[in-house]
């Protein structure tokens, strides 16, 4: 309360004579008043808000008491100088005065308004903290849902995992299958081929004997394809090899192997070592070596064979080697049934490789 006390001192007014005017009376007392008043209202709200920040209730009724106590002295040192003058300040004014200031800084409102604005706060606060516990039971209730979600991810992963395990072992199982399976239709596959080839598409056969020398001599190794036979395309100079088991003046279990000179309903003559086709001298320089000579011996000639016009299906064939060659001069003319096939090339010697 200093600062009360400094403006106390300074507004203190100066000591007159015992006589004084009516007016000087009067501008005292306005004086006093407006002190007295402005010194409540400094002190009520230096009080309001110390009782604020302290104990609003407390510390007010206590600042007012001592304000209220000291204005009573200070408006008794003021009238006990005017002395018998008694300028009569009406404390009942001040108090009202002072009254009125406490009723505006009632400490029991504040107190009532701090502790609103207390109970606000906790509700406030109370709220918070029940939209925190909210929020938390969320969190809880969501870490327990994606526990669960992981655990059930985990579970259908695992699930799924086994499955695509199952289901790699059940594709290998196959796949092992379908390979076994493959290999055993590939190698059907090839057999059946190969017999089919070797059946009724090539062979291999071998030479025996020197009756086509120089073109084959024996043993070589020949390719020979038999769709020639089945489709009757055989012409002038092809090799053939011919079955003649039975046939008069032959007497071997192995084929022929011969050269086609005649074809089916040509007229053949051999005369003075040459050939003849429907009276036509035959060119063989293509296969046989220069001055071969062509000869029918007496066993041919007793039975026609020097002269002969071919059937529909008949094919008069020879040797190169026309000296040592046993053919159709000595056994006749070979029915085309009697062709098993037709030579393709020479695979053996390797040195001696040749087509026809």
């Amino acid at each position: 309360m200093k600062k009360h006390n400094r403006e106390q001192e300074n507004i203190k007014p100066e000591k007159h004579s015992w006589f004084h005017s009516k007016k000087d009376i009067e501008e005292t007392s306005d004086a006093v008043e407006e002190t007295v008043e402005e010194t409540v209202e400094d002190a009520v709200e230096d009080t309001a808000e110390d009782a604020v920040e302290d104990t609003a209730e407390d510390a007010v009724e206590e600042t007012v008491a001592e304000t209220v106590g000291e204005v009573e002295e200070f408006t008794e040192s003021v009238t006990n100088e005017v002395d018998e003058v008694s300028v009569p300040v009406e404390v009942a004014a001040t108090e009202e005065a002072v009254d009125a200031v406490v009723d505006e800084n009632d400490p029991e409102e504040a107190t009532e308004e701090a502790t609103k604005e207390s109970d606000e706060d906790s509700a406030e606060t109370d709220e918070e903290k029940d939209a925190e516990e909210d929020a938390e039971e969320k969190e809880d209730a969501s870490a327990e849902e994606e526990d669960e979600s992981d655990e059930s991810d985990e579970e259908e992963d695992s699930e799924d995992k086994d499955e695509k395990k199952d289901k790699e072992e059940s594709e290998k199982e196959k796949s092992a299958l379908y390979m076994f399976l493959d290999t055993i239709k590939f190698v059907a596959i090839g057999l059946l081929i190969g017999i089919l080839l070797v059946v009724f598409v090539v062979q291999r056969n071998d030479v025996y004997g020197s009756s086509m020398e120089p073109t084959l001599y024996s043993g070589d190794a020949v390719f020979v394809e038999m769709i020639s036979v089945y489709t009757g395309n055989f012409d002038r100079g092809d090799i053939v090899t011919i079955d003649a088991k039975g046939m008069e003046g032959y007497s071997h279990d192995e084929n022929l192997i011969k050269r086609i000179i005649g074809l089916p309903g040509e007229t053949i003559k051999i005369a003075d070592g040459n050939v003849y086709i429907n009276g036509q001298l035959l060119d063989e320089s293509d296969y046989l070596p220069a001055d071969t000579k062509t000869y029918v011996g007496m066993e041919g000639q007793s039975r026609g064979y020097d002269e002969i016009t071919l059937g529909p299906d008949e094919y008069y064939c020879m040797g190169d080697n026309r000296g040592g060659s046993n053919d159709s001069r000595r056994m006749g003319p070979f029915k085309k049934s009697q062709i098993d096939a037709k030579v393709l090339a020479r695979i053996y010697p390797f040195n001696k490789i040749k087509f026809f």
